[in-house]
């Protein structure tokens, strides 16, 4: 049968130019505007490239024809690192031209601290705060781990001379440990960020051990806080959630649950109510469950009850006021604020711990994402274990990583062990590397990673950050890999770490005809050095002298 008489035919001139214009991979904007978008979207930039995008953009569009490039103008950045072979080029100039002002009578410091870097071996690498992102930090205690990631934090938090940063995100950080007693334990690192006063810090711990936290953190400039996970926060999954069991050996009280959430669920919808756990426990109560059956379900229902307000559940109510037992945490998102929750206790175990956070973690992405917000896992080894509830709370990071950009959110797990989750080595945009001596841990990077996969040896070239001096694709020769991944690893130095990142934008080059083209990182990866911290470093190792 002939095709419709209104359908052109597939080999007219108008459909052939209709088809090989949605077939262009930068339909309706221009190369440039494409090119402008994929550098804003990059986690991590190149501050030679960023310049050079800018440079280019400016010269052809004119500074007042109103089509600046609004796409990286506008971007929140903070410098995270500087790569180890340009701060070695930046080094080296430095000493010649010292040398030279030297022997010709000057001052033999004037060239120390230039104001100014060449485009070509400009080290800096900057964290781009604007687009989501998730990152994945990994080496043996007293590498540097918590230090990059409060690095991190303090770019999303902190507006400075570190970059630029006109609208401050809100963030969490998950803190467990399991040297803790009585009276006191070790603060978390991200704490530290107390001391710059644009950062409020507050910390959120088990009612159980809300002396001893005050204790710990009570040199810093933080409030402490019983966590008080509030009635109008739990809905049907994260009760199912905390139910979290392993798969192998479901237990009998499971069908009787979830025939319960399912009929609250039909409930709350026909009503357009919250969660009523007063009368799910109602309901559970006289389910007609075993003794047996009920031990294990009321150990459960007792520990969420622990961390409620007392008005809610009928216990821990006893000399509070209606007002104070009525109230619980408040999640709103405020730019600036920095929520630690600590859970470090002698009655939580590292499986409450996670089945905890991640009812935490489920509360602070529904929050409104007009603020921007990161998460962060801090020594993340401690808890993640092969447990039903640290299986959960990991599905649920997962789940952010692969949904960030529609969430708007950064995330950030730091851990001594890349081999806790594999998964998130997978998914995560961006993992640093830091010291660590253990071939299991490289054989999880080799099978996860893409630049780990083989061994390159040196034969294969560093790829540089900057363009060279013509603008054409840089490719230094004095960038060679020395010695094997492995043993480039081992001797990182404190600070000193890999930077793994496929869509980082390390450099830009010129292609004929089509101006400037964005060179990423792939499938090569950065030794580089991370910045200091503007705040108080609360990570160094305490030593005997």
């Amino acid at each position: 049968m002939d095709s419709h008489p209104l359908t052109p035919s597939l080999f007219s001139d108008e459909i052939i130019k209709y088809h090989l214009g949605l077939l262009d991979s930068h339909t309706g904007q221009s190369e440039k505007q494409s090119q402008i978008d994929e550098a804003a979207l990059a986690p991590i930039i190149a501050s030679s490239a960023l310049r050079r995008i800018q440079e280019n953009d400016h010269s052809r569009s004119g500074a007042n024809t109103g089509e600046s490039a609004a796409g990286t103008t506008s971007l929140q950045y903070g410098l995270l690192a500087g790569s180890k072979q340009e701060i070695h080029s930046v080094q080296i100039q430095q000493t010649v031209s010292s040398s030279n002002a030297g022997s010709d009578g000057g001052s033999s410091t004037a060239t120390l601290a230039p104001t100014s870097i060449d485009a070509d071996t400009d080290p800096r690498l900057l964290f781009n705060i604007s687009a989501p992102s998730s990152t994945f930090i990994c080496g043996s205690q007293g590498s540097g781990k918590s230090h990059t990631l409060s690095c991190m934090l303090e770019s999303c938090l902190i507006p400075s001379k570190l970059g630029r940063l006109t609208s401050p995100l809100t963030g969490v950080v998950f803190h467990y440990d399991t040297f803790i007693s009585d009276a006191c334990g070790s603060p978390c690192e991200a704490a530290y960020l107390a001391s710059n006063g644009s950062v409020k810090v507050k910390v959120l711990c088990a009612p159980t051990n809300a002396a001893a936290i005050k204790k710990t953190y009570q040199h810093l400039n933080v409030t402490v806080e019983p966590l008080a996970i509030d009635q109008s926060h739990l809905n049907t999954k994260r009760m199912m959630d905390l139910m979290a069991v392993n798969s192998d050996d479901v237990p009998l009280y499971m069908e009787s649950v979830k025939r319960i959430l399912r009929e609250m669920r039909m409930v709350q919808q026909n009503v357009d109510g919250g969660f009523d756990y007063a009368d799910f426990k109602k309901r559970v109560n006289g389910c007609g469950l075993t003794p047996a059956q009920m031990g294990p379900l009321q150990q459960r229902l007792e520990t969420l009850e622990s961390f409620m307000p007392g008005s809610q559940t009928n216990i821990w109510g006893v000399g509070r006021s209606n007002a104070e037992a009525r109230k619980g945490t408040d999640w709103r998102p405020v730019p600036g604020q920095l929520t630690i929750v600590d859970l470090s206790c002698p009655c939580v175990s590292p499986e409450t711990a996670c089945g905890l956070f991640n009812i935490c973690l489920g509360i602070f992405l529904q929050q409104d994402a007009n603020v921007g917000r990161v998460f962060a896992l801090d020594e993340a080894h401690k808890y993640m274990n092969a447990s039903p509830e640290a299986t959960v709370f990991t599905e649920t990071i997962l789940s952010a990583v692969r949904l960030q950009r529609h969430l708007g959110v950064r995330i950030i797990v730091s851990t001594q062990e890349p081999t806790i989750s594999t998964a998130l080595l997978n998914l995560c945009s961006v993992t640093i590397v830091h010291r660590f001596t253990s071939p299991e841990w490289l054989r999880a990077l080799r099978h996860h990673l893409a630049a780990a996969a083989e061994e390159h040896g040196t034969s294969r070239k560093n790829r540089a950050i900057s363009t060279n001096g013509s603008g054409e694709a840089g490719s230094q020769e004095d960038g060679r890999r020395t010695g094997t991944l492995f043993d480039q690893i081992v001797r990182l130095k404190v600070g000193e770490a890999l930077l793994f990142a496929p869509s980082a934008v390390v450099g830009v080059y010129k292609e004929q005809d089509r101006g400037l083209a964005l060179e990423r990182l792939g499938d090569d990866y950065l030794a580089i050095r991370v910045r200091g911290r503007l705040t108080e470093d609360g990570g160094r190792s305490v030593l005997s002298l």
